[in-house]
């Protein structure tokens, strides 16, 4: 996993829990990086799962809710390294759609040997984008809070459900992202 993610979330526990609580779980982890990250390289996934899993042990969060809880913090992040015109987007529905066809392939040019997750999308009902999440990582719960975060930065008020996913035996998960009338 990109290198980002984990500079990301030392910032969300040191911001909302204090360096020493970061200090704690990387040393409990006894990590093969040590805990020492940098934005552009990149770790192995078990280092990620092994983090949440400690700091749900710390916090007494479910580890869905601690991921779903970074993916929204770590939006603001990654969009705010978004070239100029990927923020063109007017809206919530035009920025969602763009995901896998504009942002993981400028992901892709960037880092060329990241592994992404792959979205389909079923965009027939005005108030409603059905999103179908593919990924081996299995990180539904960081894409539900990466879909609120963007519904924070375009100010759309959303209702997001998760009725199929990967975690329970399916192929992939479905995401339906509701768009309230309110702004």
């Amino acid at each position: 996993m990109q290198g980002v993610v984990y500079t990301a979330l030392a910032d969300m526990v040191i911001e909302q829990l204090g360096l020493p609580v970061w200090e704690q779980i990387l040393d409990a982890a006894a990590l093969p990086s040590q805990g020492v990250y940098t934005a552009g390289a990149r770790y192995d996934d078990a280092e990620l799962l092994q983090l949440v899993s400690l700091l749900s042990q710390h916090t007494g969060i479910a580890p869905a809710d601690l991921v779903r809880s970074f993916g929204s913090y770590l939006f603001s992040q990654l969009y705010a390294t978004l070239p100029p015109d990927l923020k063109s987007c007017q809206t919530l529905r035009e920025f969602l759609l763009k995901i896998d066809s504009t942002i993981h392939k400028e992901v892709k040019r960037v880092y060329p040997d990241s592994y992404l997750p792959s979205f389909t999308y079923d965009d027939s009902k005005p108030d409603e984008l059905i999103m179908y999440y593919r990924s081996r990582r299995k990180m539904c719960f960081a894409a539900e809070g990466l879909i609120e975060g963007a519904a924070r930065q375009f100010n759309t008020d959303i209702q997001l459900s998760h009725p199929v996913c990967m975690h329970h035996g399916a192929d992939c998960c479905t995401l339906i992202v509701t768009f309230s009338d309110k702004p």
